[in-house]
């Protein structure tokens, strides 16, 4: 089997097809991170794609996103166990008022995927929580998950707070979501912004000062 079949599968929302392709795949001794990657990830990609296509709506949107979680969960436990030193601590959650976590736990197994510990501390978390999160587990890197406009002014406030408390430099700031940008990254004094999870791995790689993991 080839693990495009997983990708048009999760595309198409086949449940039942999709769990039964990855479990299929793990049996057959196929990479576990190219069926992550490349089966599944890839899936919800073209989920998206047909979402700004106006070929899906919102609700196709939430259970593409609920199916690719069930094929994440498959696979996690076949994951190769990070083999050097950790990479670094990374939070990662949804600001105030924002209640989607799709994107943000994308992004925390691929970081897992790379040796980042990562602890992902939920959705509608207020500035201040982010801050005193990041003292508690000694985060290197704070990321900030922005889906609506009304919220993205809050990953602002998160910065604002670290350098009133005299820590900014503790820890750096990232941010990602639909209504997050470079242009907004930059004026809130943010440390960088991912579009995808893909990337999300580079630039934290980048503020760590690791090789880019491609």
């Amino acid at each position: 089997m080839n693990v495009s079949d997983i990708t048009e599968a999760i595309a198409d929302l086949e449940d039942e097809r999709a769990l039964s392709l990855v479990e299929e795949a793990l049996a057959a001794g196929l990479d576990p991170v190219d069926i992550l990657q490349n089966g599944i990830v890839a899936g919800l990609r073209e989920i998206g794609r047909r979402f700004d296509a106006e070929e899906y709506y919102l609700a196709e949107l939430m259970m593409g996103g609920k199916l690719s979680q069930e094929c994440i969960a498959l696979v996690e436990p076949h994951m190769p166990a990070g083999s050097g030193a950790k990479s670094g601590v990374v939070i990662l959650g949804a600001v105030q008022g924002d209640l989607h976590d799709i994107g943000y736990k994308l992004v925390s197994t691929q970081l897992k995927l790379a040796g980042y510990e990562v602890h992902e501390i939920g959705v509608n978390v207020a500035p201040m929580t982010f801050v005193q999160k990041a003292q508690e587990l000694k985060a290197d890197i704070i990321g900030l998950s922005a889906f609506l406009i009304t919220t993205l002014p809050l990953c602002g406030e998160v910065v604002n707070y670290l350098r009133d408390m005299g820590i900014r430099d503790n820890h750096r700031v990232i941010i990602g979501g639909a209504e997050a940008s470079h242009g907004a990254s930059e004026s809130m004094g943010c440390d960088g912004y991912a579009p995808n999870a893909v990337q999300s791995v580079i630039l934290c790689d980048r503020l760590m000062g690791r090789a880019a993991t491609a």
